[in-house]
Order: C-alpha cells, then structure tokens, then sequence
C-alpha cells in the first residue's frame, strides 16, 4: 500500500512540474513579440502627416505601410506626439508655414 501511495505522489509532482513547465513556456512566447516604436516626423513626405494627424482611414494605411517597410507584419497602434514627449525639442519647425508634427508609429511582428 506504501508503494502505490509513493508511485502516485511521484506521478503527482511530475504532473503539477509539467503544467508549470508548459505554463511557463506559453507565458514566454508572448512576452517575446517583437514590438517597435517609430518616431516620425510628418515632413518625411510620404504624406504621414496628413494621414496621421487628421486619424481618417488612410492614418491606418500609412501606419502599416510604414512598419511593412521597417520589416514588421503592421501598426499596433499610432498616434501624434505633444512636443514635450520629444527630447530635445526646440521650436517647432515649419514648412511652407504649416508646422511639423511628429507621429508615434508602435509596429508588430
């Protein structure tokens, strides 16, 4: 009787050592996504600006299109940045009287 009560705590603390196992590797594949965070400036001329800062549809296309060229799969999230995020901000710069913004552009494998 000794024995059958050893041999099922063993196949216990074997069972409970392979959920942790198992769940620890699940864990460790999510936490390893590779995300990226791009920061651009909406004069870069591929109309980012426009797009970005107004958040129609084409914000999304010019989103994805973006992380797509970095080697991503797409956009996570974008959005326009406060100039106080930006480090080492000076005066906004300007072109044909229209300032600059800058875009936030989070990309996903």
């Amino acid at each position: 009787m000794r024995t059958r009560v050893s041999i099922l705590a063993a196949f216990a603390v074997l069972a409970t050592s392979a959920v942790i196992f198992a769940a620890t590797g699940v864990e460790s594949e999510a936490k390893s996504a590779k995300i990226r965070d791009f920061v651009i400036a909406g004069s870069d001329g591929y109309g980012t600006q426009e797009c970005l800062s107004s958040q129609s549809n084409c914000g999304r296309i010019v989103a994805d299109a973006w992380c797509e060229a970095k080697g991503f799969k797409s956009a996570l999230a974008y959005r326009q940045l406060d100039r106080d995020e930006i480090t080492g901000s000076t005066a906004p710069t300007k072109v044909g009287g229209k300032p600059v913004e800058n875009f936030l552009i989070s990309c996903k494998e």
